[in-house]
């Protein structure tokens, strides 16, 4: 998800809250049965539910509800204390109301507009903006299986050396010795630890197998190095797609926008005045 898409979901999901927080739940619910009850007011399933979606954190229902409470409280105590009545609450309402309704019709409608790129478009893309993705650090792409004891490793290592990658893992994914694996890992050097992992890794040449490397008593690795990239190389598009693919959409999403508001400039009068 792009910076601006993440700006409009986070705009949403705070006004939604905002006007949830002020303008309280329902009365008593027909039929329906609530969670929670601060004096005349109701929370149901169905909003605690949606509460529950606005917050990222791992919030237990009964935290969400405590929540809920406090600011029904509070609100309760500010509609009794004259604050919904005051003009800088209504100003701020106002501005509320019209920030979540242009951002729901962008999101809408960009929504509407913006298409994933299919390969061709994507590759075309990567390869007018290939320059802009070379790498800041040196990138090792490599394939590593981690066991429980050495033993284990050992007769991966002679499997994989006599054959291929995937072949190997075929027999091994489901074997209880091996801890973990992961094929066609890239990582800057600064991601790749234990540091002698990195020092192995360095001296290796293309599909050549390391030795067993001991990380510690209950694991043992084997890695096998498929490619690497000096700092300033130009990597290849599927090392790369998932950010040529952000930054495709980023650019899209702008282009579309401007494009909109050019539509609403040339039908609605505007007028500037100079001070």
């Amino acid at each position: 998800m792009t910076s601006l898409s993440k700006l409009l979901r986070i705009r949403i999901c705070l006004y939604v809250l905002i006007a949830i927080i002020f303008f309280g739940c329902n009365k008593e619910p027909e039929k329906k049965k609530y969670v929670a009850r601060v004096n005349d007011t109701y929370l149901t399933e169905e909003e605690l539910n949606e509460l529950d979606s606005l917050f990222e954190d791992s919030s237990s229902r009964s935290e969400i509800i405590k929540r809920w409470v406090s600011k029904e409280l509070l609100y309760q105590e500010a509609i009794s204390k004259g604050i919904t009545d005051d003009e800088e609450f209504n100003r701020i309402i106002n501005n509320s109301r019209r920030e979540l309704a242009s951002s729901m019709l962008l999101n809408k409608y960009l929504e509407d507009n913006l298409k994933k790129p299919n390969n061709i478009e994507l590759q075309g893309f990567y390869d007018q903006h290939k320059n802009e993705f070379k790498t800041d650090e040196n990138i090792y792409v490599f394939n590593s299986a981690s066991f429980k004891n050495e033993n284990s490793a050992i007769r991966f290592r002679t499997k994989l050396v006599e054959t291929n990658w995937e072949k190997v893992i075929d027999n091994y994914s489901e074997d209880s010795l091996m801890i973990s694996f992961k094929s066609g890992d890239a990582l800057s050097e600064a991601e790749i630890y234990p540091i002698q992992m990195l020092n192995l890794i360095k001296e290796l040449n293309p599909n050549e197998v390391s030795i067993v490397l001991e990380e510690n008593s209950e694991k043992y690795s084997v890695i096998q190095l498929v490619q690497s990239f000096n700092k300033g190389a130009i990597p290849p598009l599927e090392l790369v797609e998932d950010e040529v693919m952000a930054r495709f959409i980023s650019e899209k999403r702008e282009e579309i926008f401007n494009k909109y508001l050019e539509e609403l400039y040339s039908k609605n009068e505007i007028e500037i005045k100079e001070k």
